[in-house]
């Protein structure tokens, strides 16, 4: 019964941090603040 709680909390512990990493280089990566000014905001809304 231990191994199993261990075994769950341990591949949840990993998936969260693969998440974490994911998340962390996916928001360094497309950073929004840049969308502007790349793609400016139109005048006219179609």
């Amino acid at each position: 019964m231990g191994l199993m709680f261990t075994t769950v909390i341990g591949y949840a512990i990993v998936l969260g941090l693969a998440a974490v990493f994911t998340m962390h280089y996916l928001a360094k990566a497309l950073n929004s603040a840049d969308a502007e000014r790349i793609d400016p905001k139109p005048e006219v809304k179609f």
